[in-house]
């Protein structure tokens, strides 16, 4: 039988070739596995995945019912709607997404699997490694962007839950492309926090790196940065900055057999090293794979499915929480070094991951300042 998959991709200005990474990566898991599994791709582009015209896609799709299953980004506002969409018709949907965002109970149902890269996770786990290790007091430096979505808020309750203090948050300008950040720099020269959490992004985190660089504190107080900040394929030239860490549930300098393995099955398809768009979609490879029953079909209920069955990805062990969400077993603190002639994030330490079901229930009261952007930072 052909299994015939919908991939539901945006456009990015962050990752202008999100489409073909997203692609190169879901199809090497299934060729390298499975090569004489037979697939047709039905592909559909979205724009920003934040308009009405997304859920028409999706709703022709699935009354013509030609589709086994569709995989997709979706922005905060039309996430809701998205998921209720594929739950009414009974049909299997793997939502992408990185993972800034809490996911709330209204979009939890069988046939929706949230698979993610569970940033705002952690960012709760860099808080209370950042309170337990560099000190009690914290200074925020937030895009007016990246700030948003539950990142800012996950960081503050990991921060303050391990005793930790935040001294002022400071927040960048609407307008992302000025690139004036003395006022944020002088609030941090005078109150010199024991650490500084920094949310930036694309064309912002560069921007940033190189202001801090020219800090009289460049060195000595260490940066918790997100890790798109620190995002190998973004940051080319050495900036200078040191002392930054991040937390993230991936290393691509990891020396784990299953992220080798991943980076040189990529490499040799492509001449190029993966990014963390490839690795999402990789990963969601592995899932249609793990879910996929003998008879090669595709279960209607997907999270079900794969709920009490681990996968083992290039992240390592990732399960599925009580809100179909994709779970990882641990984070990593990296360590971001320029080496080589390139930025590498290096592992310094392993995390337990830190949120509970508890924490998960807690977290629904959160509001969403997003931009409804399909991901963070389109």
């Amino acid at each position: 039988m052909t299994l015939q998959i919908a991939v539901l991709l945006p456009k990015s200005d962050m990752f202008p070739t999100l489409a073909k990474d997203f692609l190169q990566g879901l199809k090497l898991a299934l060729n390298t596995s499975k090569p004489d599994l037979d697939v047709n791709f039905i592909i559909e582009m979205t724009g920003l995945a934040n308009e009405e015209s997304l859920l028409k896609t999706c709703e022709k799709l699935l009354i013509e019912d030609t589709i086994d299953l569709a995989i997709g980004f979706c922005a905060d506002n039309l996430i809701d709607d998205f998921t209720t969409l594929f739950n009414s018709y009974k049909k299997p949907l793997i939502r992408v997404d990185l993972g800034a965002s809490v996911i709330k109970n209204e979009q939890v149902n069988p046939y929706t699997l949230h698979y993610t890269l569970n940033l705002w996770q952690s960012a709760y786990a860099a808080g209370l490694y950042a309170a337990e290790n560099y000190g009690k007091k914290a200074s925020f430096l937030a895009s007016a962007y990246d700030g948003g979505y539950h990142l800012s808020a996950a960081f503050a309750e990991g921060f303050q839950t391990a005793g930790g203090d935040i001294l002022r948050f400071n927040v960048g300008p609407i307008d992302y492309k000025q690139t004036n950040f003395t006022e944020m720099i002088a609030s941090i020269e005078k109150e010199q926090p024991d650490v500084i959490f920094a949310g930036f992004s694309y064309k912002e985190g560069v921007e940033i790196c190189k202001h801090l660089a020219d800090a009289s504190f460049n060195g000595n107080i260490p940066v918790m940065a997100i890790p798109l900040m620190t995002d190998e394929t973004i940051n080319i030239e050495d900036s200078g900055l040191k002392n930054v860490q991040s937390v993230a549930s991936w290393s691509f300098v990891d020396t784990s057999e299953a992220m080798q393995k991943f980076q040189n099955n990529f490499k040799d398809a492509h001449d190029e090293n993966p990014n963390v768009i490839s690795l999402l979609g990789y990963e969601v490879g592995q899932v249609i794979l793990h879910a996929q029953a003998e008879d090669g079909t595709l279960p209607a209920k997907i999270s079900e499915a794969i709920k009490d069955r681990p996968l083992k990805t290039p992240r390592g062990k990732i399960g599925v929480n009580s809100k179909n969400e994709s779970r990882p077993e641990c984070f990593y603190v990296r360590d971001f070094q320029f080496k080589n002639q390139r930025y590498e994030n290096h592992k310094i330490a392993e995390l337990n991951n830190p949120v509970s079901e508890e924490l998960l229930e807690k977290f629904q009261q959160w509001p969403n300042p997003s931009w409804q952007n399909p991901y963070q930072c389109t």
